[in-house]
């Protein structure tokens, strides 16, 4: 049912299908945050926690403990109140997500291919291509490469590597210009939803006037 849904985004490339999706399950999510959190009242005690901040430091600069002890009170009094305020969103969100996630998985997920002395098939983007793996050696179709590989097959590129007794076989769903720390600059569908979703988030945010 979600992949008859979401089926349109196959007629974009990977990395814009995930970066729109990205899109809807954010604005889905925070439909759920403007209609279950009152927002003046989170504007209210995100402001607050703001000036209490403030106070605090002049408060210790000024080494007044007594002040320093009831603004730290009144703030933990407030992110309590925040905590509260989000539970029911948070949960709310969990389920969309994990609803609604699978479905880029059954699009852009992983695909392993057990082999049979050594040969087997594999069906990518609609196509089915026979393998036959000799030593580290694989060949996929027409196409060779040594494992663990990077290679274009069909119309996309995917990470090939030895999985156990089979073949895994990782699209490659987007490829920044940069390399990111610790990251590189090849990622499947699940690190490029998360990389999309981080700005996102912010801006969906602020456009939809959401406080918390």
């Amino acid at each position: 049912m979600l992949e008859f849904i979401f089926g349109f985004l196959l007629n974009y490339t990977p990395a814009l299908s995930v970066f729109i999706f990205s899109v809807i399950i954010l604005i889905v999510i925070n439909i759920f945050y403007k209609i279950l959190i009152n927002q003046n009242d989170a504007k209210n005690i995100k402001e607050r926690s703001k000036e209490i901040s403030a106070q605090m430091k002049e408060a210790q600069k000024a080494k007044d403990t007594d002040k320093s002890k009831k603004l730290m009170s009144e703030l933990m009094q407030n992110n309590n109140k925040m905590m509260k305020l989000t539970m029911k969103p948070m949960i709310v969100s969990l389920i969309v997500v994990i609803v609604l996630l699978p479905s880029l998985s059954t699009f852009y997920g992983d695909k392993i291919i057990t082999l049979q002395d050594n040969k087997g098939s594999v069906t990518l983007s609609g196509q089915e291509y026979t393998l036959e793996k000799t030593n580290n050696d694989l060949t996929i179709g027409t196409i060779s490469c040594s494992l663990p590989c990077t290679t274009e097959i069909g119309s996309h590129n995917y990470k090939v590597m030895p999985e156990g007794n089979g073949i895994k076989f990782a699209m490659i769903v987007a490829v920044l210009p940069v390399s990111l720390p610790f990251l590189g600059n090849m990622f499947g569908w699940l690190g490029w939803y998360i990389i999309c979703s981080m700005p996102l988030v912010i801006i969906i945010r602020k456009a939809m006037k959401i406080y918390m």
